[in-house]
């Protein structure tokens, strides 16, 4: 069994839309942990509400592509659109940021929202 961290964000109707989030993760991943959220700005003129951003972490010993592939399918479900992204509305983000030792996406694991939420899921 690998561990997996994932991340999750939402800047339109954010507490509705990580709570649903969470509902279909836990559904797919029942062993799921999740950190409290964190409310964070992006200092840019195309993201103009405040994001909502939660850590979560489980365990599986599904490959990496699968897991991507429920993320995604998490979002599409949930009416993300790529279209949204480029105005500025993320209605949900689901990333994949550990899968075992291997960090997936470096950028991300080091942004401060994730390194102050990491300190939530130490011991999980």
């Amino acid at each position: 069994m690998f561990k997996i961290l994932v991340s999750l964000g939402s800047n339109i109707y954010s507490k509705q839309n990580i709570d649903r989030a969470r509902r279909m993760l836990a559904h797919y991943f029942p062993d799921i942990v999740f950190t409290q959220s964190i409310i964070t700005t992006v200092n840019d003129e195309k993201h103009l509400f405040p994001f909502r951003n939660v850590l979560a972490v489980f365990h599986s010993d599904q490959p990496a592509e699968k897991i991507i592939q429920k993320l995604k399918l998490i979002e599409f479900a949930m009416g993300r659109q790529p279209r949204d992204k480029e105005e500025g509305k993320v209605i949900i983000d689901i990333d994949l940021l550990q899968y075992g030792d291997n960090i997936l996406r470096p950028e991300d694991y080091e942004r401060a929202y994730v390194q102050a939420l990491l300190t939530q899921l130490i011991g999980q």
